[in-house]
């Protein structure tokens, strides 16, 4: 008889789980057509060519209001964005040291000078917003070798980049692996320069929920984006399956509920790297139909552009 009502309480608690689990999947009814039309910012649009027209096109018809917040620093970005761009400096300077086999620690460097220069001009006179993408490692998340580099987030070069942005007030966005080591870092760059908003580049490409989680709880000021996390960037990996924080149905339950749980802390992004420009229409398209429509109203909003005005002191596109 034990073993029978144990048998009996054990189904119960796993229909219980399944059950639970159909419900945070499905979208909200009082978010559907919210996603379908809520503006966007993009806080992870690489654009390497020297065109940027293309993007405008590309943002208009997405109804994506602001985007960059990443390298490379393109001019003709800004000049056809204007406002609209979120203008971030270093990662051409990192990929200059990577190809020069120099250190990246060290920012007694004449490029390290030149990039801290060229920043504080820039966030003196607003034409820059902060640092980003900066790779500090990407060893297990790239999939070219001769991209990849690794080294401390608390290291002398980036206490310079960190002392320079909490003067300003400026953000620095990372792609890094997840460890020990890394958390550590950041929650004490983080401590000691309030002042900064790290952002976490495709909330850091190996991290689990409960891994930001630990993050978002200890410090306000450091936030992720959702970039790479979807079917699209999937299909051009080997070891997302179908998708990382969602796939064609839906949001996961586990991120859904961290996203719900810290509404302020997360944004979202394309990551329209190596080839991707032209699924840009996709990428923005699971995003509203695979992530919001599945967040309540207020935090889709949030997360859609409310939480990148707010850093980025963007402006609201006047209404014709």
């Amino acid at each position: 008889m034990k073993t029978t009502i144990d048998f009996i309480y054990k189904c119960a608690i796993a229909l219980t789980l399944a059950y639970a689990l159909s419900v945070q999947s499905q979208p909200l009814p009082a978010s559907i057509q919210l996603a379908k039309t809520v503006p966007i910012a993009d806080v992870h649009l690489h654009n390497y060519e020297a065109y940027s027209g293309s993007f405008k096109d590309l943002m208009d018809r997405n109804n994506v209001q602001w985007a960059g917040a990443v390298g490379y620093l393109n001019d003709d970005m800004r000049k056809v964005l204007k406002d609209r761009y979120i203008a971030a400096i270093g990662q051409r300077e990192l990929v200059d040291i990577l190809r020069q086999g120099r250190s990246f620690t060290d920012p007694d460097q004449w490029i390290f000078k030149s990039l801290f220069k060229q920043a504080e001009d820039g966030f003196k006179d607003g034409s820059l917003k902060g640092f980003g993408e900066l790779h500090t490692d990407n060893y297990l998340s790239s999939p070219r070798p001769e991209f990849r580099r690794r080294f401390r987030l608390d290291s002398p070069m980036m206490r310079q980049a960190y002392e320079l942005a909490n003067r300003y007030g400026a953000f620095i966005q990372i792609h890094s692996g997840m460890n020990e080591t890394f958390s550590d870092d950041l929650l004490r760059l983080s401590g000691e320069f309030p002042q900064v908003t790290t952002i976490l580049s495709h909330c850091l490409p190996l991290a689990r929920p409960d891994d930001l989680r630990n993050l978002f709880q200890q410090r306000k000021n450091i936030m992720c984006e959702l970039s790479g996390g979807g079917p699209v960037h999937a299909s051009m990996s080997t070891h997302l399956g179908d998708g990382k924080i969602y796939t064609p149905n839906g949001l996961k339950p586990a991120w859904k509920n961290l996203i719900e749980e810290f509404p302020t802390q997360v944004m979202l992004g394309s990551d329209t790297c190596c080839g991707l420009e032209k699924r840009y229409d996709e990428i923005i398209q699971e995003q509203r139909d695979q992530v919001l429509a599945y967040l309540t109203p207020t935090t889709l909003e949030q997360v859609a552009y409310k939480n990148a005005v707010r850093l980025f002191k963007l402006e609201m596109p006047s209404r014709k």
